[in-house]
């Protein structure tokens, strides 16, 4: 007979009490940070968005007033609308460019270390040092355009300085800056995929880009779902890689919801108004968030 004692229930209800209590002790100062940095700025931009206010002088109740006019502002369109380019070509490019070049290296094309630790540089380069490179390079004296005159082009365009082309030119350094993350994670999980499969698909006369398609994404769709949504919502509010670009020109055609709130909020000195435009740029982000996850990753939670 064993001399094991089981405890009671009252017992194991007060072990789990105390281990309750460990757990919220050891993550209140989590909690307080987040109180801190987060939840209480927050609450305080909701509320001077029903203000008036420079800053410096008491603020004038405006109720919605400053909603009212941020959605009658065709300027705040053309903003959001700039910021869902940036978002949706950046991601697409930058998810494209990812898996293909994950995939070179998985499969250990010619120089694959190179290409490897070339894609990953600008991970890891700062943005003002990519910001600097890309404006020398872009210059209209600079390389690129030097490059493009001895190719017969007699009339390359103002990269940064043509409104019609300098969104694009963000987008591309966005896809230049993202794709080197992107390829490290995808080649985390790509590495998980059974040689079997591959074995397989080769004995049934599939290619490298049909294995690609076929057996390689469709297994590591939950990581491409996962990443994409990241890389998403992280072009959405941008900021840093615009100003140091573009600050939103020529003109506003490379404003960006970040870099408009940093404008009204800043250099016109309108907090209230600055507060309203990151009321609704949160909301506007919550939005997209929420629906990216239900559509990409809510039917593999449901199954």
């Amino acid at each position: 007979m064993s001399d094991r004692v089981i405890p009671s229930t009252s017992s194991r209800r007060r072990g789990l009490r105390r281990q309750s209590w460990v757990v919220l002790l050891l993550s209140a100062p989590a909690f307080a940070l987040m109180a801190v940095f987060l939840l209480w700025p927050t609450i305080q931009s909701v509320r001077f968005s029903a203000y008036d206010w420079n800053g410096l002088s008491a603020g004038e109740w405006v109720g919605l007033g400053n909603y009212r006019e941020l959605f009658r502002d065709g300027l705040f369109r053309s903003v959001i609308a700039n910021s869902l380019t940036l978002a949706v070509a950046g991601t697409v490019g930058a998810m494209a460019i990812g898996i293909l070049w994950a995939y070179g290296i998985e499969r250990r094309l010619p120089g694959w270390r190179a290409y490897r630790f070339l894609l990953f540089i600008p991970v890891i380069m700062p943005m003002t040092v990519s910001a600097l490179l890309w404006n020398l390079l872009l210059d209209p004296t600079g390389p690129v355009n030097s490059v493009a005159n001895d190719l017969g082009f007699d009339n390359p365009p103002l990269w940064l300085g043509d409104p019609d082309v300098a969104m694009w030119v963000v987008v591309c350094v966005a896809i230049w800056q993202a794709s080197g993350f992107t390829m490290l994670i995808i080649l985390g999980a790509m590495e998980d995929v059974p040689g079997e499969l591959h074995d397989a698909g080769a004995l049934d006369g599939a290619g490298s880009m049909r294995r690609l398609f076929s057996i390689v994404t469709p297994y590591i769709r939950g990581t491409i779902a996962t990443l994409t949504i990241v890389q998403f919502v992280s072009l959405l509010k941008a900021f840093d890689l615009v100003f140091a670009l573009t600050k939103g020109g020529p003109g506003n055609s490379t404003d960006i919801m970040g870099t408009y709130l940093v404008e009204k909020a800043f250099d016109e000195a309108r907090y209230g108004y600055g507060s309203a435009v990151a009321v609704a740029m949160t909301v506007i982000m919550f939005t997209i968030s929420f629906f990216l996850y239900r559509r990409l990753l809510g039917k593999d939670d449901a199954q």
